[in-house]
């Protein structure tokens, strides 16, 4: 019988080729898919023990090392991978192997290892932004939320340049000023507007450099070229002649407002945490208001860095945008109110630590997020917005349906499918919901898993008077 007529003796062939080339990462993984595929075949246990041999024989040599590494990782194989990523950066340290040392460390809960060998990687490359932004996510698992706040501004410095407010006292004078990376003309009508009308409110308040005090203008001429297609366009990308008005400010940090919260309590002593706590935790389901979470001055202050701050780069097509604590949105004011929600809710977040946080601000015209569930432990969601902008205040929060979404869906299913797919799951559920009507500093702390969407609204025109939230998720999610 003939390799050609046999699947495995030619792919044996294959990966003995590639051994014999000196190819031992590729090798590696033909050998494991062989293995995957038909386990148990001899000759493909005996290659892969070669594969290993080779760096005991020749301990040495880094790149056998690294190579035997990166094959593994490349098989999730993670385990596996650390100590031959670990020999290797010992061996001739570098950007490479200490990221991936890190990344192979942090996949299997070794946090301490992997924000050591992140730091060196990103001390040793520190434009490089995959590098803060991997550091920050071993650091969030960590907990440690200061920590991986100033990884992330480093990532979101790098990827959006800086804000012209900190041109004279730069907290990153070691970094460009211009982004590293070229900025993503992908784009749509209510972005648009956004920035327009974010430009012209800051331009209002003298709080727009001089040199882009035209933005608003050209902006605007920017949306009286869009054709009918793409007025109704969900995203689509602006040719480079059409984009080059707008380039200096689109995509950018124009402004980061900084709250200069330091370490005063954020959230207000008039809640009786220890009661909200005990109703969560008897709750069925469990999801509990909590109103005036914030004190008046914090409150002031996350409203001064939300609509002060040109952080708001995400589209989401059903018309609202996205500002993320990995890029932008991580003013210590956010850190601090994660760490006291932790802190005053002990047995509900005391072991959770916050995973994602982001903030998302709607287009009065538009619509909000479709019906999900979130891959996490506990929801902490808020509005901002004052009450005076909502023209009625019996809807313009969120529905929570008192079903929660199956243990056997993945992250895909949770935020990506169709409204149509989750009121099947709801069926005769779906009028068995709690709603929880918009108010300025009210806060809903609620079970990760439960279906929820955002409830119909209509709040006034204007930039000011857009709907903000921002979301707080604690802990894993999927159980």
């Amino acid at each position: 019988m003939t390799s050609e007529n046999d699947p495995v003796r030619s792919a044996l062939a294959e990966a003995g080729r590639l051994l014999s080339a000196g190819r031992t990462e590729e090798a590696e993984a033909a050998y494991s898919a062989i293995l995957r595929d038909t386990p148990g075949t001899p000759a493909a246990l005996a290659q892969l023990g070669v594969l290993a041999q080779a760096t005991a024989k020749m301990p040495w040599v880094a790149a056998l090392h690294a190579n035997l590494g990166t094959a593994r990782r490349r098989l999730d194989r993670h385990a596996d991978a650390v100590e031959p990523l670990r020999r290797a950066a010992l061996l001739a340290p570098g950007t490479g192997p200490y990221s991936a040392l890190g990344l192979a460390a942090g996949q299997v809960g070794k946090r301490g290892l992997a924000t050591a060998a992140l730091r060196i990687a990103s001390a040793l490359a520190p434009v490089d932004p995959d590098l803060w932004y991997n550091l920050g996510v071993v650091l969030m698992e960590d907990g440690r939320l200061a920590d991986a706040a100033a990884a992330y501004r480093r990532n979101g410095r790098l990827l959006r340049g800086r804000p012209a407010n900190q041109a004279i006292a730069d907290p990153l004078p070691a970094l460009p000023a211009d982004p590293v990376r070229p900025l993503s003309r992908l784009t749509c009508r209510h972005r648009l507007e956004h920035d327009r009308d974010q430009l012209r409110w800051l331009r209002d308040r003298g709080l727009l450099p001089a040199e882009l005090a035209d933005e608003p203008e050209a902006y605007q001429a920017v949306l009286d070229g869009l054709s009918d297609k793409e007025l109704a366009a969900i995203s689509f990308t602006l040719p480079e002649d059409r984009f080059a008005p707008i380039a200096r400010s689109y995509g950018r940090f124009v402004r980061l407002e900084p709250s200069d919260w330091g370490d005063r309590p954020a959230l207000s002593d008039a809640v009786d945490w220890p009661a909200m706590e005990e109703a969560f935790l008897a709750g069925d389901p469990r999801a509990v208001t909590v109103d005036g979470v914030l004190t008046d001055e914090a409150l002031a202050a996350l409203r001064r860095v939300c609509r002060a701050s040109t952080f708001w780069h995400q589209i989401k097509g059903a018309g609202y945008l996205g500002a993320y604590f990995r890029e932008g949105f991580n003013d210590p004011l956010v850190v601090r109110i994660a760490e006291e929600l932790r802190a005053r809710l002990p047995r509900v977040l005391g072991g959770l630590p916050a995973r994602v946080i982001w903030a998302y601000s709607y287009d009065q015209g538009m619509v909000g997020i479709n019906p999900h569930a979130d891959f996490a432990a506990v929801n902490m969601n808020f509005w901002s917005t004052e009450d005076e902008a909502n023209l009625d205040p019996e809807t313009g929060g969120l529905l929570v349906y008192r079903k929660a979404a199956p243990p056997e869906w993945d992250f895909r299913t949770y935020n990506t499918t169709s409204a149509e797919f989750i009121y099947d799951y709801l069926g005769d559920r779906r009028d068995d919901v709690i709603r929880v009507p918009h108010r300025a500093n009210r806060a809903l702390l609620f079970d990760s898993r439960l279906i929820h969407e955002t409830d119909v609204f209509r709040f006034k025109p204007g930039f000011e008077n857009r709907r903000i939230n921002i979301t707080m998720l604690f802990g894993e999610g999927g159980t």
